[in-house]
């Protein structure tokens, strides 16, 4: 029974009858919670103006935002927000001032021409004390977005020039006060880039109500939607871009390497050395390579073939000045920026088959830390395979029979030595073959069944060995066994591996 609607539910089963006949339809009531919600807080409006010169920023903010979502008059929500802009100390509020009335032009057209009269004095008019540079540059990307027949063709350099303008670093240091931050692993630094010091009006960490917690500067939800006013217009992005990632403020730099991702097609050549000329700051490094470049999580930016040398070059170069730095050890470093930064690097250049990660690997395999992350990039190597394949042997010799999934699947190793596709593997893989057969661990005797296949006639030998597994009690066990037998024997080409083990 429904809460939604107190009627029984009747679930009709698959018939080749019904089929073509039966027309979903949709059961339920339409919420009208936020039509509901709506006029309650219209009924409320007031209050919300009040809260407009609240002691508390906080309050304010969300003040602010509510009279211009909520009062009925647009004239005077507009008036309203708009005096709290030479009120407010904060660039925070400030800039949410701007886009208030910009979204309140929007929900309340009438009130587009008084709006779009306040953004142009901010863009143009004199100078003023509460109309710095962050202030001009929302007015200008909000001007734009109220008014889409505007001319915007030198609207991405006037941006850049007010970016500039916005992230001056000050010449005023924090003395040390010995506390050691600076020098923690969580703590956002850079060894061969002179450190800079925000400005106040952009030391606010974390800071977006549109993208909570994903945000380092205020200014990021301005740039964002100067992207998105941007649209396709690829070469201003591109200018903007580099402008970001090029900025004397840390936290412009950071938010770009998220908006980069946000570039359609390739990356521009000059937003990719802009990206790779942050590597030298830790944290920044370990973002870009990892979410960036990195097959195994997924690494959004793309990269142009003909950029690619570039990319894996600037990586090896990276890493070199890190094992100079941290010593040969570098990949289990203690510091967390540092062995991300350097983790994934190595992978990187094992996506891409490059054998300049081969000494990392294996280095990985002969320590064991963090080698579950190696054996998602030897596959790659067969020109390795004489020291690849003893370490993988020796990795199988410690799963235990009884969680042959844990900490690393056994079927892994198995699909990593089909991978290398060298005949020195095969008795490693008859030998797992054996004891999981034994042990009635059928994930992992499947496992080995679909490697052997991949080595067709030269698995040969195991064929006594593969035979009785075809009628073993196990469905993918005898699926698998048969297809062995076939590949073995010559009786059909062999299955490529899995690039996952079977769970």
């Amino acid at each position: 029974m429904r809460e939604s609607t107190r009627q029984p539910v009747v679930y009709l089963p698959a018939s080749p009858v019904l089929h073509g006949r039966v027309k979903l339809t949709v059961e339920g009531v339409e919420s009208t919670a936020h039509v509901d919600i709506t006029a309650e807080m219209a009924e409320r409006a007031e209050a919300f103006v009040r809260y407009t010169a609240d002691p508390d920023p906080l309050v304010r903010r969300y003040a602010i935002e509510a009279v211009g979502l909520f009062l009925a008059d647009g004239g005077r929500a507009a008036r309203i927000v708009a005096e709290r802009l030479p009120a407010e100390d904060g660039i925070v509020e400030r800039l949410l001032v701007v886009r208030t009335l910009a979204r309140l032009a929007v929900r309340l057209p009438e009130t587009r021409t008084t709006v779009a009269t306040w953004l142009d004095d901010l863009i143009d008019g004199p100078e003023r004390p509460h109309v710095d540079a962050p202030v001009r540059l929302s007015a200008l990307t909000h001007r734009t977005l109220i008014d889409s027949d505007r001319d915007t063709a030198d609207l991405a350099p006037r941006a850049i020039t007010l970016l500039r303008g916005s992230t001056v670093t000050p010449t005023a240091v924090k003395p040390c006060d010995g506390c050691g931050y600076c020098q923690s692993s969580s703590y956002v630094r850079g060894r061969d880039v002179a450190p800079t010091v925000r400005p106040a009006h952009l030391a606010v960490d974390w800071f977006d109500p549109d993208h909570l917690r994903q945000e380092h500067s205020p200014l990021s939800s301005v740039l964002r939607t100067l992207h998105t006013v941007l649209g396709d217009r690829i070469e201003d992005r591109t200018a903007l871009l580099v402008a970001q990632l090029t900025s004397a403020d840390a936290a412009t730099r950071y938010d770009a390497i998220a908006m980069a991702k946000d570039l359609p097609g390739p990356l521009p050549r000059p937003v990719l050395t802009s990206l790779l000329d942050l590597l030298p700051d830790d944290w920044a490094a370990a973002r870009i390579i990892q979410d960036g470049f990195s097959a195994w999580w997924r690494g959004s930016l793309r990269v142009a073939p003909e950029d690619t040398e570039l990319l894996l070059d600037t990586l090896y170069d990276h890493m070199a000045t890190l094992r100079t730095a941290y010593g040969p050890d570098v990949w289990a470093s203690d510091n967390a920026l540092i062995r991300t930064a350097y983790q994934e690097g190595v992978m990187t250049l094992a996506d891409h088959r490059d054998p300049r990660a081969i000494p990392d690997l294996i280095r990985s395999l002969e320590s064991g830390m963090d080698d579950w992350r190696v054996l998602y990039g030897v596959g790659g190597y067969p020109q390795a395979a004489d020291r690849l394949v003893p370490l993988l042997a020796n990795g199988l010799r410690l799963i235990d029979p009884d969680r042959p999934h844990a900490p690393i699947p056994a079927g892994l190793y198995l699909s990593r030595l089909a991978e290398l596709k060298d005949p020195i593997a095969i008795p490693v893989i008859t030998d797992t073959l054996r004891w999981a057969g034994r042990h009635q661990s059928w994930t992992v005797v499947t496992a080995a069944l679909d490697a052997l296949a991949i080595f067709g006639l030269d698995a040969r030998p195991a064929h006594t060995l593969v035979r009785p597994l075809t009628n073993a009690p196990d469905d993918e066990v005898r699926a698998a066994a048969r297809a062995a037998l076939d590949a073995i024997t010559d009786r059909q080409p062999p299955r490529p591996a899995r690039s996952k083990p079977a769970q």
